[in-house]
């Protein structure tokens, strides 16, 4: 047996049904962004990154079981959850390992493309490398969404408008390509989630325009893709919940249902319930619809983790 850092899980009797339920190998987890239309707005959390030799192994760990015992991966497994992919940035010996570096080994290891959402790289160097060096090698990425949205806290500053252009220009040649992410075959490797309140549309495809006329497109180009929701989506905002309660975002759509609980289905793009592996070795179940995580247990009853100690 290859996969070491998995013995626990194995130990427990549970390591197929992980595997059949996975969904998240986090690179990183929680986020400092503060967007308010995201669970994560509120949280104080440090950020959690896990150091790239173990997350390759892990990967590895993972892709290795999945051949082993013949299980075929039933979804895009991501590296983040309510954090921002593009924030992950570790040393690793003299190298910075960034995002990109997270796709190739889910590429290798796991043999999917790694499926990003983010709010963009807000200039930071090692976040627009990431970019560039995603946009040059677009295998290793299966789909890329950028969002823009008011709830950024950068909204209405020049700095916020002029690194979505460049980010949209330098994934801009994404949108000739085809998806490859298994949730979404009839997309495009490039999409632009244009996130906000119903009251806020005409603000928001404002700023859509002038970010696509400073990316450099063209104006029939810039016209296609606003007519194309394969290109940019204009999205709602649903009230989420963040880490200090109620979304903060006026006019949210509301999910509560009449027991005053958020239930949200996304049945089409989203098992109910997944498993994730944590930064911390934990192992948890992510309630996809209602925005919760739970402690994962084992036949023992001890809380499911995975072996650090055998992935570094």
């Amino acid at each position: 047996m290859a996969y070491t850092s998995l013995t626990p899980l194995i130990e427990e009797g549970v390591l197929d049904e992980v595997l059949e339920g996975l969904g998240f190998l986090h690179a990183n987890d929680h986020c400092r962004r503060n967007c308010t239309h995201c669970p994560a707005f509120g949280d104080t959390t440090p950020v959690q990154m896990t150091p790239f030799a173990t997350l390759t192994r892990l990967a590895h760990d993972v892709g290795e079981a999945f051949r082993d015992r013949g299980i075929t991966a039933r979804r895009s497994i991501v590296s983040w959850r309510i954090s921002d992919p593009l924030d992950y940035h570790v040393r690793d010996g003299r190298t910075t390992r960034t995002t990109f570096d997270v796709a190739r080994i889910w590429r290798e290891h796991l043999g999917q493309g790694l499926y990003l959402v983010t709010n963009g790289s807000e200039g930071k160097r090692f976040a627009r490398t990431a970019l560039r060096d995603v946009a040059a090698a677009p295998e290793v990425v299966s789909q890329v969404k950028l969002t823009v949205t008011p709830c950024d806290q950068g909204w209405g500053s020049e700095r916020y408008l002029h690194s979505i252009a460049e980010d949209i220009a330098t994934l801009a040649p994404l949108w000739d390509l085809g998806s490859t992410r298994m949730e979404d075959p009839s997309g495009l490797r490039f999409r632009i989630n244009l996130k906000s309140t119903r009251d806020r549309r005409e603000e928001a495809l404002e700023f859509m325009a002038q970010a696509l006329e400073l990316a450099g497109l063209r104006p029939g180009a810039a016209e296609k893709a606003m007519a194309d929701p394969r290109r940019i989506s204009a999205k709602d905002i649903y009230d989420l919940g963040s880490y200090v309660g109620d979304s903060p975002v006026v006019n949210a759509i509301s999910i509560k249902g009449d027991n005053g609980k958020r239930f949200k289905s996304t049945a089409d793009t989203r098992t109910h319930h997944q498993y994730g592996i944590y930064p911390d070795g934990g192992v948890r179940v992510i309630d996809m619809y209602e925005f919760k995580v739970y402690e994962a247990t084992g036949e023992s009853g001890a809380p499911l983790r995975v072996d650090l100690r055998n992935a570094a």
